[in-house]
């Protein structure tokens, strides 16, 4: 199986060098006063890369997701994503659709067929509402059933979410992701409920997602999947960055050792 971008945004890895596709500075971030979340985390993620975020619940990770997608604003720092910085005390006038968001629950529609919910990725470009009166141009159309080909689900185009395994749905907000032309793409626990072999392909999938030059940036409570399949990864521990190396430096139990900590 090999998964391919749309050629109008397909570009190659960059250079070492290059400039990050995110990068978290000093970003502080409260839901209450005086009980932050986040307290000035630094953050890098490189396009061509897996970066994975661990530590364990409510040490920040869906938060810094959401900082870096747009969905909440920064208490104190600076979040840069392609180029576009976002500060304290503001947000950006319209999310960008350059970051794709994969929730834990995979925002998916279920009573929908899956063609309809990879076709949502294509609303940036069309519009609310003729997305809402699924008035999809043919090009759209043509671009989500390649994109659902090349991810191995061709033939569940026209089946309900709700009919499919938990591997396939992965497949289908994967799907959509790309079709939105995604250069970032930003995933909480979508991994959770899957067995290790279903594990294992769709972050096949997304190494190969990652190659063609996107930065994917995601959650888990899954070490093996540090150890097996990232690039990077970085641990928060009570707000607080605790750890932030290569993933090829780490095993299994150091890393449980850093949560823990």
């Amino acid at each position: 199986m090999s998964v391919h971008l749309e050629p109008a945004t397909e570009s190659l890895p960059p250079a070492p060098h290059a400039e990050p596709a995110v990068l978290a500075r000093g970003v502080w971030f409260g839901y209450h006063p005086r009980r932050p979340v986040l307290r000035g985390v630094d953050v890098t993620a490189r396009a061509g890369e897996v970066t994975v975020l661990l530590g364990a619940s409510g040490s920040g990770k869906t938060t810094l997701l959401k900082l870096i997608k747009g969905l909440l604003a920064t208490g104190q720092g600076e979040i840069t994503v392609l180029g576009r910085s976002s500060r304290a005390g503001g947000r950006p006038s319209a999310l960008d659709a350059r970051v794709a968001y994969i929730p834990q629950q995979l925002g998916l529609v279920r009573n929908l067929s899956v063609l309809d919910n990879v076709l949502v990725g294509a609303m940036p470009r069309i519009g609310t509402a003729r997305s809402l009166l699924h008035w999809f141009p043919r090009d759209e159309i043509v671009a989500a059933h390649a994109v659902l080909q090349s991810l191995g689900i061709g033939n569940k185009a026209a089946e309900r979410v709700l009919s499919l395994s938990g591997g396939e749905r992965q497949r289908v907000a994967i799907a959509r992701a790309l079709l939105q032309r995604a250069r970032v793409i930003v995933a909480d626990e979508f991994l959770s409920q899957l067995d290790p072999v279903t594990t294992d392909e769709i972050m096949t999938v997304m190494h190969q997602i990652a190659a063609q030059g996107v930065a994917l940036v995601m959650t888990t409570h899954e070490l093996d999947v540090v150890t097996r399949h990232a690039d990077r990864v970085v641990v928060l521990r009570d707000g607080l960055k605790a750890l932030d190396c290569p993933a090829a430096e780490v095993t299994s139990d150091s890393l449980a050792r850093a949560i823990r900590q």
